[in-house]
């Protein structure tokens, strides 16, 4: 990711079980299972993009998709 973004991105983990992360990213959380995601969900800018598996290239796109979106 850095050597692809730079600074531009980066990744975070986060896992809800935790309740401290379930508090923090409440909001989030109850949109992921009210529309039925499947952990683990890939989130980008708090979007959730894709869910039920990691993709390491699809995340790769969505990043390259969302900072080509943002104003310079």
């Amino acid at each position: 990711m850095e050597r692809r973004f730079g600074d531009a991105a980066q990744i975070l983990y986060h896992d809800v079980q935790d309740e401290s992360v379930r508090t923090e990213y409440a909001r989030l959380v109850n949109e992921m299972e009210t529309r039925g995601l499947l952990y683990p969900v890939t989130v980008v800018d708090g979007m959730p993009v894709y869910d039920g598996a990691v993709s390491y290239p699809g995340i790769l796109r969505a990043v390259q998709e969302r900072l080509e979106r943002s104003p310079a």
